[in-house]
């Protein structure tokens, strides 16, 4: 390829010819030429010819004085801008891409979607992804959505880790004990940790982390049976309960519990993890995340990450939960969506997202009974949580009102509702809180009074509003108005914290992580929007089952036991789940190692490309 980082001049020439006009055969002197671009025949000779050879344009020169030659400008100005941004975008020069073009982001959105995917540049890989939204600061102890909780396994690691069927494995700590006469747990560090600022994890920091941790609000409750946790020696840090936990490893595995420098704890500068990526730089634009060296682990196949925010103009940026990846100059693509219909498939063909040519790599270990791969061009799997409808007690409803309330938003009326959606959710129907849990069907009751006018509230998402507006027209089918409230993701939280949503139903997304049990486990033990929900009788009965739960069962046994308190809380018609989305993950056969996780991204750290590899 003719470099095109120093065609500033050249530029300043072509949109001199450009008045001549563009695309279309032009009868012209060498001459005549020199004069439109201001410069000397023998100069211009040389510049046509330079430009011929960059494909800009088509130059037939006659020979003879006063001959006329052809000349045809293949690009028009803005549009040959464009190319060169491109291929400035596919080399990383990102600031130069942008002046280019004038500082246009949406056409700026549009180049970064078409050279997305793998690059080598110096013998290294990097991804570009785009992404709908930009990213919340990536801190464990904030609450987060669901990509931003993926980036944080990327960018922390927790002490151990937990599977889906809640065995422990090693992370920063290579050994655990539970001494359970004493109600005692040890965790052993490996040696020579560190973070992504090369200071030293020890137990000592480690130590004062939990210890801060269990100041916080949204901590109080989980760690409210750790007494004393402190330091044994370097590698040693010592957890030591009031009651007993033989699953307490499982509590710290959860991504909240990442390990962290506690003076994190009350910044909001740079980023530092301890993970396989560190932070490298994030802005409302992009983030961009390198790989660790000093990882304890096997250090990632991928130099660097970038995912920018880009909003698509055909789709609202909230429609769908999309990463979008192309690779340069072969329309190869990682991407991992919650829904896509055949519309949006129309719609993004336009884009230049042309469907996978074959499949590659294999679904994540972490993946639920129900999870299903589509052998031909995607991966695709049912998530392990859903979205659900909380009926607030705020609203005193009676239990007959709940069941009646409940029978009108049933998940197979919610979901034949939806199907109507020019732009329909790819989901089944959610019967309970996980999809292979017991399926919970409701015998009908004779209709009861409900307020005359009813409130839903939901924070930012385009499935909930979607769900939220299916709602309405159920209940205004059964003669009830509906006003939907919207909130942001922290304001809903903050407003179900301090007990001041008083909406009669709240739609929220039970998002969970790899560490399936204790996902569910904290989710019911802590989420605000739970808790805010039930009445302080509820509340204190889901408490105390939890709480013998955490006492008497191994974390292996804590999905049985969780599924029967889920099941109570939705024959009391406490909550109404509605729907599962299905998480696809779209590629093409450049891309290696390339497979689907359990928040349907695709796992960034093992992606690698045959082509820049020497064998």
């Amino acid at each position: 390829m003719v470099p095109v980082l120093n065609n500033d001049k050249k530029m300043l020439y072509f949109s001199r010819l450009s008045k001549l006009g563009v695309k279309q055969e032009i009868a012209i002197t060498l001459h005549e030429v020199a004069e439109v671009m201001f410069t000397s025949s023998r100069h211009c000779r040389t510049l046509l010819n330079e430009m011929r050879d960059l494909r800009w344009l088509e130059w037939t020169p006659k020979a003879g004085r006063n001959q006329r030659s052809r000349l045809y400008l293949v690009y028009a100005v803005d549009e040959l801008k464009a190319e060169l941004a491109q291929q400035m975008i596919a080399v990383g020069k990102y600031e130069k891409a942008l002046a280019l073009i004038d500082h246009d982001q949406l056409l700026f959105g549009q180049l970064l979607q078409n050279t997305s995917g793998a690059v080598q540049r110096e013998g290294r890989l990097h991804i570009q992804l785009t992404y709908a939204r930009s990213f919340s600061a990536l801190l464990p102890h904030i609450a987060l959505r669901n990509s931003e909780r993926f980036l944080l396994r990327q960018v922390y690691c927790c002490l151990v880790q937990c599977d889906k069927n809640g065995v422990i494995s090693p992370q920063l700590a290579h050994h655990w004990v539970y001494n359970a006469e004493l109600q005692r747990w040890r965790f052993y560090l490996r040696p020579a940790l560190t973070f992504h600022d090369g200071s030293t994890i020890n137990a000592d920091k480690i130590a004062e982390l939990f210890n801060r941790l269990k100041r916080l609000a949204t901590y109080k409750t989980e760690l409210a049976h750790v007494i004393h946790i402190s330091a044994i020696n370097p590698l040693c840090i010592d957890f030591q309960l009031d009651q007993p936990d033989p699953g307490f490893a499982g509590l710290v595995a959860d991504v909240k519990y990442s390990i962290q420098p506690y003076s994190q704890l009350n910044a909001t500068t740079a980023i530092v993890g301890s993970g396989a990526f560190r932070v490298q730089e994030h802005t409302q634009q992009y983030l961009r995340l390198q790989a660790y060296d000093n990882y304890y682990g096997h250090r990632a196949l991928t130099d660097t990450v970038t995912i920018w925010q880009v909003a698509s103009p055909q789709i609202s940026p909230s429609c769908i939960r999309e990463i979008q990846a192309n690779v340069v100059h072969k329309t190869s693509q990682i991407r991992s969506n919650y829904a896509i219909s055949s519309l949006e498939r129309d719609i993004n063909s336009l884009e230049q997202e042309n469907s996978p040519e074959q499949e590659i790599g294999s679904l994540q270990q972490g993946t639920s009974s129900n999870d299903q791969a589509i052998e031909s061009d995607q991966k695709s799997r049912i998530e392990y949580g859903c979205l659900l409808a909380m009926i607030n007690n705020k609203t005193q409803l009676s239990l007959l009102q709940r069941k009646y309330l409940s029978q009108l938003l049933a998940a197979d009326k919610l979901m034949a509702e939806l199907s109507k959606s020019t732009n329909p959710i790819e989901a089944i129907p959610a019967y309970n809180l996980l999809s292979n849990w017991l399926k919970i069907t409701s015998t009908g009751t004779t209709a009861q009074p409900l307020p005359s006018k009813l409130t839903i509230a939901i924070f930012e998402h385009h499935t909930l509003k979607e769900c939220a507006q299916a709602m309405r027209v159920l209940l205004e089918q059964a003669g009830f108005e509906c006003e939907i409230n919207v909130y942001s993701f922290e304001e809903l939280l903050q407003k179900a914290s301090a007990n001041t949503l008083m909406e009669d139903l709240i739609l929220i997304s039970l998002d969970l992580d790899d560490n399936l049990p204790t996902s569910v486990f904290h989710w019911m033990l802590s989420n605000a929007v739970l808790n805010h929900s039930l009445s302080v009788d509820a509340r204190d009965w889901l408490q105390t089952k939890l709480i013998n739960i955490r006492q008497q069962q191994p974390l292996t046994h804590y999905l049985t036991e969780l599924e029967s308190i889920s099941t109570a809380m939705i024959t009391e018609h406490w909550m109404i789940p509605m729907l599962h989305h299905r998480q696809t993950l779209y590629f093409q056969g450049v891309l290696k190692g390339v497979s689907i996780n359990v928040w349907g991204w695709p796992e960034i750290h093992d992606v690698w490309s045959e082509e820049y590899t020497n064998i």
